[in-house]
């Protein structure tokens, strides 16, 4: 009896078997969740709540990477990556810059690609159909759930930008100004004009002639609102601006800290739309 019983959960255990997906960032891994639901074990190395760029992988963050199934990362904008995929199966990987078909913006000041990719829900489409031929060839008996669930999150993507596009065209001043540059591809596929960014570069602080340029600008244009998030921000810097300007600051959310994808863009969408609308 005890001989049957071995058997038998030798048999079940495949079908309760999760594909195991890293990702170095939360929006990556929520678009990972959307596709595969249940059968995939998804979680992210870099806290939400942190700039990325200077974040330093502990040892249980490579533990994670080398028992997954799949890594999955933006290519641009982490911290040494090259040193932990160099040791990785190409088979096991998804370099989400090297996808064909994403939107890539290269940076203003240097000749790299602009890691926020997936501030573009266009892209996120791209990223999922991506995750769906990866999921797919792991596990291949539920390729059509995940077709399904791909198909499910890009036919929201599409609601989502048709929202921002909708709302954020009746805006009169499309004017756009941050206190990092983090926001291009958000700006971009929404019809805004991307202004100024008052840190020059990643954690490099302003000059005062820099700054004093911004100030002019967002006065030139009647601009009063600076948009930010809390991973990329300095308040004393953004005071002296908007003590000049009589404006006001704006967090937006990028790394979806307590929300879903499409939840995050939703709230940037009518955070930027209320921040431009009552200048």
């Amino acid at each position: 009896m005890k001989l049957i019983y071995t058997l038998i959960f030798l048999f079940i255990l495949p079908s309760f078997a999760q594909v195991n997906v890293i990702t170095t960032i939360k929006p990556l891994a929520d678009i990972v969740k959307e596709v595969g639901k249940e059968k995939v074990s998804v979680d992210y190395l870099i806290p939400s709540n942190v700039n990325f760029h200077l974040y330093e992988y502990k040892p249980q963050d490579m533990k994670k990477v080398y028992k997954a199934d799949i890594f999955i990362f933006i290519g641009s904008g982490e911290p040494n990556v090259d040193s932990i995929v160099k040791s990785l199966s190409k088979d096991n990987l998804l370099k989400v810059i090297d996808i064909k078909g994403m939107y890539l913006i290269k940076e203003e000041d240097h000749d790299e690609v602009h890691p926020a990719v997936w501030l573009d829900p266009e892209n996120a489409k791209v990223i999922a159909k991506e995750v769906s031929s990866l999921l797919s060839k792991k596990d291949p008996k539920n390729r059509e759930f995940y077709q399904k669930n791909a198909q499910n999150f890009i036919k929201q993507c599409d609601e989502v930008l048709n929202y921002g596009k909708s709302k954020l065209s009746n805006l009169k001043n499309k004017y756009f100004v941050s206190y990092h540059y983090e926001f291009p591809y958000f700006v971009n596929r929404f019809g805004l004009v991307y202004l100024a960014e008052i840190e020059i570069g990643h954690g490099r602080e302003p000059t005062p002639k820099h700054i004093l340029d911004v100030i002019q600008k967002m006065k030139k244009y009647n601009v009063k609102t600076i948009f930010t998030s809390k991973q990329f921000y300095n308040p004393k810097t953004v005071k002296v601006v908007l003590d000049q300007v009589g404006g006001k600051v704006v967090f937006l959310d990028t790394m979806g800290e307590k929300s879903s994808y499409i939840e995050m863009m939703r709230f940037n969408i009518d955070q930027v739309y209320n921040g431009l609308a009552t200048q």
